[in-house]
């Protein structure tokens, strides 16, 4: 039997060859893509996550009240939040007010100790002592001391306190700042002064 030679079969075979290539490449392309739509997936339901919590995360105003017959508010808080709790000392505020074009006013951290506050805490858990929290724990209420101000410089004397803004007829504005960016503004406006009325 006289072999002959086939130029057809070694095409097949090369096809073969090449079609077994090509589908090593898709399957191992398609490994890589699917691992990099996995990964894409699941870090964008993380940071979906972390914005969804952090924009859950908020102080809410419960109620205000003249503290003192000089220059104190009283106002309730309560901290919300689907994520962690926050350290108190890095929770700050700013009590503000303008009146005749000049704005006043005075900042710090829920830490700071203020003379005129009960034992000089500004911050303390509703039904509780009056000791300053380590941290803002989700659901709870909160008593804050908000001084207008005794002393120099841009807050001096008692502005923004509630005797002064009552006097001039302005409204007071206290803001308080999430570390992570989060913060909530409440208006103050004494329409009664006396101690222990309500500021709307």
């Amino acid at each position: 039997m006289e072999e002959e030679y086939d130029g057809l079969a070694q095409v097949g075979l090369g096809a073969i060859i090449v079609f077994i290539g090509t589908l090593l490449a898709v399957t191992s392309s398609a490994y890589v893509m699917i691992n990099q739509l996995e990964r894409i997936a699941q870090s964008t339901e993380k940071t979906v996550h972390v914005a969804t919590n952090e924009a859950h995360t908020q102080i809410i105003f419960v109620g205000a009240w003249i503290d003192d017959d000089y220059d104190d508010y009283l106002l309730m808080i309560e901290y919300q939040s689907l994520g962690k709790n926050v350290i108190t000392d890095e929770v700050a505020w700013v009590l503000w007010c303008e009146y005749n074009d000049v704005i006043y006013r005075r900042m710090g951290y829920f830490g700071d100790p203020v003379a005129s506050a009960p034992d000089g805490v500004t911050l303390w858990e509703v039904g509780e002592d009056t000791d300053l929290p380590d941290e803002l724990v989700s659901g709870k209420r909160y008593f804050v001391i908000a001084d207008g101000g005794t002393g120099t410089g841009n807050g001096a004397g008692t502005s923004c306190g509630p005797e002064w803004i009552y006097d001039r007829g302005v409204t007071a504005y206290y803001s308080i700042y999430l570390p992570d960016g989060g913060h909530t503004t409440q208006e103050l406006t004494v329409t009664t002064y006396a101690v222990g009325e309500s500021v709307a």
